[in-house]
């Protein structure tokens, strides 16, 4: 290895490498498969390494490589659409609960939730998923605002009418004698 491609490794490992896992957790909520996310991610740091020295001069890199991450997704979600290819249906996984000894009843409406959840989240935009997922990962309208790249007030009117969707889709939903917390009405 020469001296020059030792530096781009030593320059990509401390400008990138801090933002591996933001990005992984934003990859999964997007694509909801570890494979997918796994490969968003290195399409990400793909598009990332040429364009290091830009990157380093940012003052939130983190920022710019979700929205990449952001806009692949969407690429890549138009071109699926757009193919004749059919994908098969989806394993979920959504019987794995993972939690600190909860007791059965909480268990059981944790798997109730989550199975509620993961039908109507179809439903939902792809923007209305895409924003709810990266808010519910803990990232603020400002952050949401420059990875969709539009103000923060526009991003707080979407995130309130994809959360009323959701709201209105779950209380459409059948779910026996499970009832969801705050959402009485």
């Amino acid at each position: 290895m020469n001296e020059s491609s030792t530096d781009n490794s030593r320059r990509f490992d401390t400008v990138i490498r801090p933002h591996f896992d933001a990005l992984y957790r934003a990859a999964m909520r997007l694509t909801r498969r570890r494979e997918d996310a796994e490969d968003l991610v290195q399409e990400v740091l793909l598009r990332a390494f040429p364009a290091l020295g830009q990157i380093e001069t940012l003052d939130s890199p983190r920022g710019w490589l979700l929205r990449v991450q952001y806009r692949i997704f969407v690429d890549g979600y138009r071109r699926r659409t757009r193919s004749p290819v059919v994908a098969l249906p989806e394993g979920t996984d959504t019987d794995r609960i993972g939690s600190d000894d909860p007791g059965p009843e909480a268990l059981t409406d944790a798997h109730l939730c989550r199975r509620q959840l993961a039908r109507v989240w179809p439903s939902l935009e792809r923007e209305q998923r895409a924003l709810l997922a990266l808010h519910a990962e803990g990232y603020t309208s400002a952050e949401l605002a420059a990875i969709a790249g539009v103000s923060a007030n526009a991003v707080n009117v979407r995130l309130h009418r994809a959360r009323a969707r959701l709201a209105r889709l779950l209380r459409n939903e059948p779910a026996g004698n499970f009832k969801f917390v705050g959402m009485e009405n």
